[in-house]
């Protein structure tokens, strides 16, 4: 019975091309075997089909791919197989009662085809309404996403405010006179590298919820000295490696720079924290060289190394806003799309001695005059 049942279920799902394929032999079986025992056979073969498609149908009554057409198919049987045995006391009256019931098979086939068309259809319009739903649902959620980051974000700009008070501060002329003491001094630099870290995370974070609310800054293209631009971070990043015991050396060359001074600062002031925080042993080296248009920086530490697909970019595939927000480190998420704003090429490799390498290239921009008005152009390195 359970290979009944198989059989059943396989001619229930193939129902229309088991009926075609009897018709299209029907020639050759009254050319062969004769009109009446031709007829005969196509009957008895009618009433097989529709046996097990009336089998499957019963089996599966409660599926809902499954149209209702059992009273269909059993009264086909009913005719095939009765026309069948009547066939077989009369043999002269198989062709007709062929021909009477071919137009009832085909009508049988009909109807099951549009049953299943309404049900495929039924099927698409109801998976259509879910995903509209999902739309809305996932459109409401990414409203109340970006709404939230903005909050946050207003949040931000006030904390830098008495952050930026407090590095007024601790500069204040008054405490001049507490930097002759070794300790106090000591205290108010670390004050002071405090202050600067907790003003630089909460510019990461507001420059990261720009980024992921999509809202563009203009670039602002000036020059600016590499010396100046190195000796700004120096100043507390030198501070931070000094408590943790690192060393901290600096190698720059001077040179003018033409480029968006702020997002160049906001990147190498990034690179060089996390090669500070993430290094417990040994030391952290900075340098930058001009390679004819194309500006380097350089930054490399001896800590434990990180992964080599942390610069790939694209949204996360654990993440439900698809968003590439990451959800730790916030700075080099932050370095990724400044350099990718400003068309700036971060490369990164682990030494096999231990550590990091970031290796930051720019090409130069040179102001050129083009039909008397100037634009800005970049150097390509040859």
């Amino acid at each position: 019975m359970k290979h009944f049942n198989r059989l059943s279920a396989w001619i229930q799902q193939h129902y229309d091309a088991c009926l075609l394929a009897s018709l299209c032999l029907l020639p050759l079986s009254f050319q062969i075997v004769g009109l009446e025992a031709g007829a005969q056979a196509q009957l008895a073969y009618i009433a097989f089909v529709s046996a097990c498609v009336l089998n499957a149908k019963v089996c599966c009554r409660r599926a809902f791919r499954v149209p209702p057409t059992e009273k269909l198919w059993f009264l086909l049987f009913v005719s095939s197989f009765g026309g069948w045995i009547l066939s077989l006391s009369w043999a002269a009256i198989s062709f007709s009662v062929l021909c009477w019931v071919t137009p009832f098979t085909l009508l049988a086939v009909l109807l099951e085809r549009q049953h299943r068309y309404s049900i495929a259809k039924q099927r698409i319009q109801k998976r259509r309404i879910q995903q509209s739903r999902w739309r809305k649902a996932k459109h409401a959620v990414l409203s109340e996403w970006k709404d939230r980051l903005r909050w946050l974000a207003g949040v931000q700009h006030d904390m830098r405010q008495p952050l930026h008070a407090l590095g007024l501060l601790v500069g204040h002329p008054s405490l001049d006179m507490h930097l002759q003491n070794p300790q106090s001094s000591q205290v108010i630099r670390q004050m002071t590298s405090c202050q600067r870290w907790l003003h630089d995370l909460a510019e990461n974070m507001l420059e990261a919820t720009r980024l992921e609310l999509g809202e563009q800054r203009e670039k602002r293209i000036e020059y600016v000295s590499s010396t100046e631009l190195c000796k700004s971070l120096e100043g507390w990043m030198g501070q931070l490696a000094e408590t943790k015991g690192l060393t901290f050396k600096v190698d720059v060359e001077e040179c003018l720079i033409h480029t968006d001074a702020r997002r160049l600062k906001r990147v190498m002031g990034n690179l060089v924290f996390n090669a500070v925080e993430h290094t417990h042993e040994g030391g952290v080296f900075f340098s930058y060289r001009r390679h004819g248009g194309v500006h380097r920086f350089t930054v490399k530490d001896s800590g434990p190394g990180i992964q080599d697909d942390v610069l790939q970019t694209g949204a996360d595939r654990s993440s439900t806003f698809g968003s590439d927000l990451p959800k730790t480190g916030i700075g080099l998420y932050v370095v990724k799309r400044l350099c990718q704003e400003m068309d700036w090429n971060l490369s990164m490799c682990n030494v096999k001695e231990g550590g990091t390498v970031f290796v930051l290239e720019l090409a130069d921009r040179i102001p050129t005059k083009v039909g008397g008005t100037t634009t800005l152009v970049n150097q390509k390195a040859g």
